[in-house]
């Protein structure tokens, strides 16, 4: 088990980086589209196939972790193009918020779940969260067109939990959340404060 969730954190730091420099190329609503089918295709390989054998086990896990975790800091990029500095806290309060209440979400609709079906049907509950959300993408890239990639700032990844910009308080603490003083006026915020898997 540690094994496991081990290789699935890592297979998601190491997919930061790829992803994130797709995604200061192209629409990011479409990197997270992709992403989102990618890790559900892998889930409902593992609800399909019920792995036993150790490698197929790594592989389906591994594909799943660098897909799924690298979600939310490109979520986070995507909102932060849109935002003025001065909306940082508020922005990434927000989405911090809302990553929270998924934590709570997803335990107690996936738990009775496997009660009901087996440790497989976990995967059943995350396929059906990922294909919402890239066809969500989908149809918000189709409503508004994306930030020129001129204007945007580059993909930067932040240190894990161990960060100052971890709570929503804090963020108010950090000069990029700041119109005044030295910072420059185009300056964003790191573009993934606060995941854990960044």
């Amino acid at each position: 088990v540690a094994a496991m969730v081990s290789i699935t954190l890592f297979a998601g730091a190491i997919m930061q980086f790829p992803a994130g420099r797709l995604s200061d190329r192209m629409d990011r609503r479409h990197v997270l589209a992709g992403l989102s089918a990618a890790a559900a295709l892998a889930g409902l390989a593992i609800l399909v196939i019920h792995p036993t054998g150790t490698y197929q086990i790594v592989v389906l896990v591994a594909i799943y972790g660098a897909a799924a975790n690298a979600l939310y800091p490109i979520a986070v990029a995507h909102a932060n193009d849109f935002a003025a500095p001065e909306d940082f806290v508020k922005v990434s309060g927000g989405l911090l918020l809302l990553y929270g209440i998924g934590t709570i979400i997803g335990p107690t609709l996936g738990g009775p779940v496997m009660t009901w079906a087996g440790p497989h049907a976990l995967f059943a509950v995350t396929t059906g969260a990922h294909l919402l959300v890239a066809a969500y993408a989908i149809i918000r890239s189709r409503q508004r067109a994306p930030v020129p990639i001129a204007e945007r700032d580059a993909y930067t990844t932040a240190p894990a939990s161990t960060s100052p910009l971890a709570t929503p308080e804090s963020l108010s603490l950090d000069p990029r959340a700041k119109t005044g003083g030295s910072t420059p006026e185009n300056a964003r915020p790191d573009t993934n404060a606060g995941k854990e898997t960044s």
